[in-house]
């Protein structure tokens, strides 16, 4: 069976904006690529990534805009990366942090990964498609781009830009456009998609979270219980998958979340028959399931993901609840290329 390539829909957050800002049909354009508004709307929610490159390629179409890609990549930034963008937001410089985005990018997006070699003064930071056969990829690779651009000047300041980005495929915009963009030169029909920075710039300390961007993840909090809030067990397991990975998925800090106090949000799930410990462990092997099925992330790096300190402690978890060792599991269940 073939592997199902997928990306959190926060990855298309400022899709709706740009079409309505040209005069598209937004309902049309997702339903011709198999997608919905309800999806857009739950940025946690994973989507085919086929659906995301042809609803980027078709409004870029069909709404004469060859520069979509990057005009919906300034929507983006640590936010629209939810528990990833808190990971690499944690990091004490733009190399950790990047390096941080290779280990934890499964989180986010498994259709790709990004590698990074440093030489002669320079950091390469390279992007690498794990998807093949998909066509018209140009409006979701520029958009991949000008994200990691656009999230390495929020984190590193303004400064923190790169000196030249080379592109896989043939230009489709004007080159007025890249630079407008991406601030720097940029070549096409390159081997790789590829950044290039100062080495230097992978030293700069990561800045303190924006007090905007943390407005914006309280709002989407905000927004997320009010969707759900006929389930208060889907609140709940909604704010534990959104904290894990960072130590915030304590009873305490979900029931904070939820501003409510411990002992209440304790009293409101045994009246529906729940306790938070086993929805935290559902949450955390249902996530793990995911993961080793999808992605090849290191076992270790997963456990921490999931807010485990040894990995030893996630494996006697996973094996409790699955039966098996979770490297066992992966190999049985482990989606191949096909």
């Amino acid at each position: 069976m073939a592997i199902r390539y997928e990306v959190r829909s926060a990855s298309l957050i400022g899709l709706v904006t740009e079409v309505e800002k040209l005069g598209g049909d937004l309902e049309s354009l997702l339903g011709e690529a198999g997608l919905s508004l309800d999806q857009l709307g739950d940025h946690d929610c994973f989507i085919g990534l086929d659906s995301v490159i042809r609803v980027l390629a078709l409004a870029a179409g069909r709404l004469a805009c060859p520069a979509l890609g990057m005009r919906i990549a300034q929507h983006q930034g640590f936010f629209a990366l939810g528990l990833l963008g808190k990971l690499v937001a944690a990091e004490p410089d733009l190399g950790a942090a990047f390096k941080a985005v290779q280990r934890y990018l499964a989180l986010h997006n498994n259709a790709e990964q990004w590698r990074m070699q440093v030489h002669s003064g320079r950091a390469y930071l390279q992007r690498i498609e794990q998807f093949y056969g998909l066509p018209q990829a140009q409006q979701y690779r520029e958009l991949a781009l000008a994200t990691y651009v656009r999230l390495a000047m929020e984190l590193g300041g303004p400064d923190a830009r790169p000196i030249r980005v080379e592109i896989s495929h043939s230009r489709i915009a004007s080159v007025k456009l890249y630079q407008q963009y991406f601030g720097c030169e940029v070549l096409f029909d390159r081997e790789h998609d590829c950044l290039v920075y100062d080495e230097k710039v992978m030293r700069y300390p990561v800045r303190p979270i924006p007090e905007l961007a943390v407005d914006q993840a309280d709002e989407y909090r905000r927004a997320r219980l009010a969707n759900l809030r006929g389930s208060l067990e889907l609140q709940v397991r909604s704010l534990i998958a959104q904290a894990l990975g960072f130590n915030q998925h304590s009873l305490e800090s979900v029931a904070a979340l939820m501003d409510m106090h411990p002992r209440t949000l304790q009293r409101r799930l045994r009246e529906q028959g729940l306790g938070f410990q086993p929805l935290l462990q559902e949450v955390k092997m249902q996530l793990a399931c995911w993961h080793l099925e999808a992605s090849a992330i290191d076992l270790t790096l997963l456990s921490h993901a999931l807010g485990y300190n040894e990995l030893a402690a996630f494996s006697k978890a996973f094996k409790n609840h699955t039966g098996v060792a979770p490297s066992h599991w992966r190999k049985q269940n482990r989606q191949l290329p096909g």
